[in-house]
């Protein structure tokens, strides 16, 4: 007789499951698209394959853009020496808004009309310093003073056409809008002092002519 007390039976063990034929039904087939790795995380094989094929498609990307550079190259080839140097330049200055009677009573400087003004500025007589400003491509002339103050006038009238003046609001120097000329002109400009309290200028008013013959610098 033994010492120890009956250990229970165990259970009985449950009985396979067969298949259609008897036996024991096979293990199915790995679905290809799951991952059959046992390891939650990529293998080092798993994840150099992956870069290696990113590496591929951005080298795929670039031989396309290289393909298409050299095509617009190829192109774009007998026009290079015309078209390189014109895109190093720098732009040219815009083209007059108003030339000829349209830019009367207009800016010089919003239409563009001062690229290639030239201005003839007398040398006696003129305190204010006053000049006549002129494009030939506007085909008009304008006033300056430069060496007035507040209050101070400058005035430009053009035989048998228009007349403009600006006086100064602040520090020394104004200019007119513009009146339009032809191929032949007369012009007289004047400066005309300011009568605002503290004025300090003693100067009188003074006038000068000028053609399209004068002293343009």
């Amino acid at each position: 007789m033994s010492n120890h007390a009956d250990e229970p039976d165990a259970p009985d063990e449950p009985d396979e499951p067969t298949g259609p034929g008897g036996g024991a039904d096979p293990a199915p087939d790995p679905d290809p698209d799951q991952n059959t790795d046992a390891h939650p995380h990529p293998s080092l094989l798993q994840r150099v394959g992956a870069r290696i094929r990113a590496v591929g498609r951005r080298l795929r990307a670039h031989a396309r853009h290289a393909l298409v550079v050299g095509v617009v190259t190829a192109v774009l080839g007998p026009l290079a020496g015309y078209v390189v140097p014109k895109l190093l330049e720098d732009p040219p200055p815009p083209a007059p808004s108003c030339p000829g009677a349209g830019c009367d009573g207009k800016s010089p400087k919003d239409s563009g009309c001062a690229a290639d003004v030239v201005t003839w500025e007398p040398a006696e007589g003129n305190v204010a310093r006053i000049q006549l400003r002129y494009s030939k491509k506007c085909g008009a002339v304008w006033g300056r003073i430069v060496n007035g103050e507040p209050g101070d006038m400058v005035t430009v009238s053009v035989a048998g056409g228009s007349s403009h003046s600006a006086s100064i609001d602040i520090n020394h120097d104004k200019y007119t809008t513009m009146a339009w000329v032809g191929d032949t002109f007369r012009v007289r400009f004047c400066a005309v002092p300011g009568s605002t309290p503290g004025h300090t200028g003693a100067w009188v008013k003074y006038c000068f002519e000028a053609t399209e013959h004068a002293e343009w610098d």
